[in-house]
């Protein structure tokens, strides 16, 4: 699966999703580990500096766990504005994934990760995954947007799922099923 993994780019309207490589460390260190507020609802690191943005350990982990992580790329520009990947390898007997993503905020609000979503889902579903989930934190109603745009259907909330910024948080879960 690893080198198929690293040969599968997605074509949409106005994206690719190509697999995420060491040329898009700049780009994901801009929009998303070096701004606060995309980093309120994307669990991840604030990096002060690019030197410091250990960009280099998040794709080997991709590759190691053999899930797919694309950068999301602006078709007309060929601009890096995003991220978009598994959370885990399904497991055998489960057959299902979850996806996070993440926006540089100069993007939002323009259907880009609703296009990168549905794209995802798509290819999850060709390769056989019967289960697609994905999770927003509480007060992100714009990613529970994203996830009903793409047909998931709101499964519940888990309470104090996540600990993030010194806080416990409820997550607000999505799914949809390979018909």
């Amino acid at each position: 699966m690893k080198e198929f993994c690293e040969k599968t780019v997605l074509s949409g309207e106005r994206l690719i999703l190509r697999p995420l490589c060491l040329q898009d460390k700049e780009a994901i260190f801009r929009n998303i580990n070096h701004d606060r507020e995309v980093l309120n609802y994307f669990i991840d690191t604030y990096v002060e500096e690019e030197k410091d943005f250990a960009f280099e350990n998040m794709l080997e982990r991709f590759r190691r766990n053999e899930i797919y992580a694309f950068a999301i790329i602006l078709k007309e520009s060929g601009e890096v504005i995003g991220e978009i990947f598994q959370c885990s390898k399904p497991s055998p007997i489960e057959h299902s994934t979850e996806i996070g993503y993440a926006l540089g905020r100069s993007y939002w609000n323009k259907g880009y990760m609703s296009e990168a979503m549905k794209m995802m889902i798509d290819f999850m579903f060709s390769i056989g995954i019967h289960k697609v989930t994905a999770c927003h934190l509480e007060g992100n109603e714009a990613s529970g947007r994203v996830m009903c745009k793409c047909g998931m259907c709101f499964e519940g909330i888990r309470k104090d799922a996540v600990y993030y910024h010194d806080r416990y948080w409820d997550t607000y879960n999505y799914y949809i099923l390979n018909k």
